[in-house]
């Protein structure tokens, strides 16, 4: 029992000592690149009950990979 309880406390104070060396959260997420404006996006795919449609509404064929 006394060894158990030797490990869990080791253990304990390996986490804590490794979480007090992280840094505080500045409360926001820094992105690594900007988004891109709307206007620049490409137009996304949209579905339908027979397949994939375009922005306009005409049909994708899709590729098949083998």
């Amino acid at each position: 029992m006394k060894t158990n309880q030797t490990i869990i406390i080791a253990m304990t104070a390996v986490l804590l000592l490794t979480l007090a060396g992280c840094q505080e959260p500045k409360g926001y997420l820094e992105l690594k690149e900007p988004m891109k404006p709307v206007s620049e996006m490409t137009p996304a795919m949209n579905w339908t009950v027979n397949g994939p449609v375009d922005a306009s509404g005409n049909p994708i064929v899709l590729e098949r990979v083998e």
